[in-house]
């Protein structure tokens, strides 16, 4: 029996973390054999499409049309397959591709797949490529990279609402003590604010312990409007998925606000009626001071108000954020929907809530290309 109504049925992922001794068809084998192990899909012919999330695999991997190479890889052939490339916000981007499919019958059940293999290259290899998530021709040939941009966003956080260095570190205590319940979580250590305050400084005032540690990573969720792969209750439906892009920061009226971000959570937030304060989320924050932001947009905190209520939200990044869980770039998205379905299923390690609505967001760069996803557990 199948619906138009979109399931998430199963997921995998490996810890983030820096796989000297693993490729990255090695790290995707791994994921998508445990999905396959765990999920009711059963024979190959079931699945109708394979879709890659990965950002870096031509400039650093020297590899095109890597999707192809994992079907074959993965022993996928004949399936089609196809690459998504949105910056930082690829691997949602891959989950919204995927359900773009199921809704317009052109699938049935879509394997989506994100991989990132960083640690090839030391980290100011990765900076560099990092880097062409600007506009080249207005940011980076001029040297600008996006921990500057995102310096500049601190700064002036920080003097429009007076807050000090170590006030801004709030957002870096509160994800490393998530992250540390995470089984899949890179950084799964605590810090305090005099170490956030001291670790080395990367564009002033933007220090290491405000930034996400560069990770490699492999995650794996099937989607499906196919019922008889649904075990349980055990799954979510996905209600709402909005895109939305922005202009780059010079071309911004007001710097301390998201304007992609915000147009789709007015979307999502519209279309699909329930308490965000009783929601596990899942947002993007790169950089500690864009979690704030994101979470100013929500509305779960007064403009200028966010690092004085982080430790009052305790359904924002459950795993740590990209802050600490990792952030596999192109893996990232994919990683995130992952975690919401363990939390509000089986558990992510110990975490476990009995929430029925889940919201993900991904964006690239400073808000330049953003996704959100709602789901809602099935019950």
């Amino acid at each position: 029996m199948t619906s138009k109504k979109v399931y998430i049925a199963s997921t995998s992922m490996v810890r983030v973390g820096r796989y000297f001794t693993k490729s990255y068809k090695e790290l995707a084998f791994d994921v998508v054999s445990e999905l396959f192990g765990t999920s009711r899909l059963g024979d190959l012919n079931n699945l109708d499409y394979v879709i890659v999330s990965n950002v870096f695999s031509d400039s650093m991997l020297d590899q095109l049309d890597i999707s192809a190479i994992l079907a074959q890889e993965l022993g996928l052939t004949p399936k089609p397959a196809l690459r998504v490339e949105t910056g930082e916000s690829s691997g949602l981007t891959a989950i919204a591709q995927a359900y773009a499919l199921i809704r317009a019958g052109l699938a049935s059940s879509v394997l989506v797949i994100g991989v990132e293999k960083c640690s090839e290259y030391p980290t100011t290899v990765v900076n560099k490529h990092l880097t062409k998530l600007l506009d080249y021709e207005v940011e980076s040939i001029y040297g600008f990279t996006l921990v500057n941009e995102v310096a500049l966003l601190m700064k002036k956080y920080m003097r429009e609402y007076g807050y000090s260095r170590e006030d801004m570190s709030s957002w870096s205590v509160k994800m490393h003590s998530n992250a540390v319940k995470n089984p899949y979580a890179q950084l799964r250590f605590t810090v305090t604010k005099e170490q956030v305050v001291s670790s080395q400084v990367l564009s002033e005032p933007v220090r290491q312990f405000d930034s996400f540690p560069i990770s490699d990573g492999a995650a794996a969720v099937l989607i499906t409007s196919n019922e008889n792969l649904i075990v349980g209750d055990d799954c979510l439906e996905v209600e709402a998925v909005y895109q939305a892009t922005a202009s780059q920061l010079n071309l911004r009226d007001e710097l301390l606000e998201l304007p992609a971000t915000k147009h789709l959570l007015s979307k999502l937030l519209n279309k699909c009626k329930f308490d965000i304060g009783d929601a596990v989320m899942e947002v993007h924050d790169s950089y500690s001071i864009l979690g704030y932001l994101v979470v100013e947009e929500l509305g779960l905190a007064r403009r200028g108000k966010a690092p004085e209520t982080i430790n009052d939200l305790n359904n924002v990044n459950l795993s740590g954020g990209l802050k600490a869980r990792g952030h596999p770039i192109g893996a990232t998205g994919v990683y995130q929907v992952a975690e919401v379905f363990k939390i509000l299923t089986s558990g992510l390690g110990d975490v476990r809530r009995k929430a029925m609505w889940g919201l993900i967001h991904s964006m690239s760069a400073l808000d330049v290309n953003s996704v959100g996803i709602v789901v809602r557990r099935c019950s």
